[in-house]
């Protein structure tokens, strides 16, 4: 798992290059990731006294900490808001970045137009240690990375949920609308439910609607997308404990890998442009694309009313699935392919598929 707060610290660093030797010189420990940083910041931070000019000086750079902000806004387009316990960093020509809700949010953008979103709306309360990362350049509307509660996109609908503990990373440029990265409530994705401990991953270049990384609705759910996506990525939602990890690219639209409506369900795929694994309806459910270097694009679907199903794709082209029952398998490979369903008495799934071949 990429460590979220880890990856603020250094942001923090790189900013702190800016904000004057006061930071540079002082005796700054670095804590572990179980240690809250954010107070230690926050009390390192309090105690500046940032010249006015200095934003204006060609560089848009906003932080604004406990509500505060520390540099002026005039002639400034980056902007930053954060609540008490909150810290916001926006770089950039029309940078923003929003912490509040809550208390130990943060949020960090970087780039132009790039945007951080963490915990709520100002007016929220509980929304507490989200943490929203965006580097890159956004254009479009709504795109960039989400944290937290529903009402960070103005949804405000009964149900649409709550958020806390969840992180959202996008790094890339995106190019549409709700591109990037979300986590946490339902109503983020224009569902319902809340979600906590919810993590979203994107790396690459997104266009069209909602190409990215999503997990919400539930609890500890994670996605990750690793390439170029059109109106496509990895969702992981409704449900607690799924899992999606998308390696490929995916520029058709509605394609992309898809785990939820379960628990416990794992999806990867690693396999040319538009290949894609989805475990749906059921628990403990695995859809694997292994696939490298092929020509055609794989499909592997796992679950769809089941629970405890295998269907994989193995260093060649294929679709495997494994649908509608208990302990269904479907692998396929260069060898051959196997397929069936696994005697399911002494418990466990994997040892019983082994012992099949």
């Amino acid at each position: 798992m990429v460590d979220a707060r880890g990856l603020g610290r250094l942001g923090m660093l790189a900013v702190g290059l800016g904000i004057g030797a006061a930071v540079a010189h002082s005796p700054v420990a670095v804590a572990d990731s179980s240690s809250d940083w954010l107070a230690s910041v926050d009390s390192l931070l309090g105690g500046l006294s940032v010249p006015a000019e200095t934003a204006s000086s060609g560089l848009d750079i906003q932080i604004s900490v406990d509500g505060t902000d520390l540099f002026s806004t005039t002639d400034n387009t980056a902007t930053a808001t954060s609540g008490q316990g909150d810290i916001a960093i926006a770089i950039g020509d029309g940078a923003s970045a929003n912490a509040n809700g809550g208390s130990g949010d943060f949020a960090f953008a970087d780039g132009s137009d790039a945007s951080a979103n963490a915990g709520g709306v100002s007016t929220d309360t509980g929304a507490n240690n989200d943490t929203a990362i965006d580097i890159g350049t956004n254009s479009g509307s709504d795109n960039g990375a989400y944290a937290g509660n529903a009402d960070l996109i103005g949804n405000t609908e009964a149900g649409a949920g709550t958020g806390s503990g969840d992180t959202a990373i996008d790094i890339g440029n995106n190019n549409g609308l709700f591109d990037g990265s979300i986590a946490g409530a339902g109503g983020l994705f224009g569902g319902g439910g809340n979600g906590d401990n919810d993590t979203a991953i994107d790396f690459g270049n997104n266009t069209g609607t909602d190409g990215g990384a999503d997990a919400y609705d539930g609890n500890r759910n994670y996605a990750s997308e690793s390439g170029t996506t059109t109106s496509a990525g990895a969702e992981a939602g409704g449900g607690n404990d799924n899992t999606v990890i998308d390696a490929t690219s995916n520029t058709t639209p509605g394609d992309g890998s898809t785990v939820g409506d379960g628990n416990g369900n794992f999806t990867f795929a690693d396999g040319p442009a538009n290949s894609t694994a989805n475990a749906f309806e059921g628990n403990n459910n695995i859809a694997y694309i292994l696939d490298p270097f092929g020509s055609t694009a794989s499909g592997a679907n796992a679950g769809f009313g089941g629970n405890d199903d295998l269907a994989a794709v193995l260093l060649t082209d294929g679709d495997a699935n494994a649908q509608g029952g208990q302990f269904v398998y479907d692998i396929i490979t260069a060898l051959g392919n196997e397929t069936g369903t696994a005697a399911s008495t002494s418990g466990g799934f994997l040892s019983e598929l082994l012992s099949l071949f």
